[in-house]
């Protein structure tokens, strides 16, 4: 039974894995809605470790999947590079953005630090629609060309599944194991009280600075992967309304988990797909839901989903 208890993750890899071969065979529509539940959860768990391990607050995460998003964009449509060295530009020129507004940002603290990483996103989607030469405007940039590996172009829905899902695996692993580390431990002791960690010689604004450098490049990621599957991509994609939606993936899933983001992104990307009908209404259909979470549900689904796990762990022990 321990043994059952460290590798039940196996099971939802099992799943992501067969899905393709069994029931997404049967359904590119299905596979199409499973890639983009992956790139939110890259975009999930990077915010969760600046959010729910490092205590920092960001309503402009959206801002980093723009950036990734139209530097790989531009790169294949205006200049001819492929998809996978603009999607590492991306990569270098959000962690570079990041780690130079990175320490003055994350000097401040609670509703301002709140404030500047949204006027940040503002900032972002405003050049966006300004340099309307470079990446369309408010009109968007269309004739995106698909991701293509080893000679393989992945134009089907099925193809991009596969990719998609095992970079969000490599994430997810890469994210646990630091956490698991003495940097993230740092991250947690920062949380839980900066002035006592930088008491101890804690060097608080580096690491914090790192941090919002690591999410922010899995933002990038995200875009990259989002705007070569789209083929086309605008403004309204990154607006403040995505980085609303981001944060509440993570605190319905449960925040500072890693696994809970997870959950929290799959629940609510597949959530419009039950709740057609009122999908006019999303922002607040978000924001209820937040509400609701927030007050009667603190460790969100993965807090659920555990206690469940524990109790049924306890059960069959005895």
């Amino acid at each position: 039974m321990e043994k059952l208890r460290k590798v039940w993750w196996l099971i939802p890899v099992v799943l992501i894995i067969l899905y393709p071969v069994t029931i997404g065979g049967k359904s590119a529509y299905w596979s199409g809605i499973l890639v983009f539940a992956g790139i939110y959860v890259i975009l999930a768990v990077g915010l969760d470790l600046l959010m729910g391990f490092t205590g920092q607050i960001s309503v402009g995460h959206a801002a980093f999947f723009a950036v990734g998003a139209y530097t790989s964009a531009v790169l294949t449509v205006k200049y001819g590079f492929s998809p996978l060295l603009a999607m590492f530009a991306g990569m270098f020129l959000s962690g570079t953005l990041a780690w130079v507004i990175g320490r003055p940002v994350l000097a401040l603290k609670e509703y301002y630090l709140a404030m500047a990483t949204l006027a940040f996103n503002e900032i972002i989607i405003t050049l966006i629609v300004g340099f309307e030469n470079i990446t369309g405007g408010a009109s968007g940039l269309r004739d995106i060309p698909p991701f293509g590996i080893f000679g393989l172009v992945l134009d089907n829905p099925l193809h991009y599944y596969y990719f998609v899902w095992a970079v969000v695996l490599m994430i997810i692993a890469s994210s646990v194991l630091i956490i698991r580390s003495p940097f993230g431990r740092t991250l947690v002791a920062i949380h839980s009280d900066e002035l006592a960690a930088s008491t101890f010689g804690v060097d608080c604004a580096k690491y914090k600075t790192r941090v919002f450098v690591l999410a922010n490049v899995f933002a990038s990621i995200a875009g990259s992967l989002f705007a070569h599957y789209m083929g086309f991509i605008a403004p309204d994609d990154f607006g403040v309304s995505t980085s609303v939606n981001i944060l509440v993936m993570l605190f319905l899933g449960g925040i500072g988990t890693i696994y809970g983001p997870i959950l929290g992104a799959i629940f609510l990307k597949l959530l419009p797909e039950i709740t057609y009908l009122v999908q006019d209404y999303e922002l607040l259909l978000n924001g209820v839901i937040l509400i609701i979470v927030l007050v009667f549900m603190p460790k969100g689904i993965y807090g659920i989903f555990m206690t469940l796990r524990n109790k049924a762990f306890a059960r069959a022990g005895k």
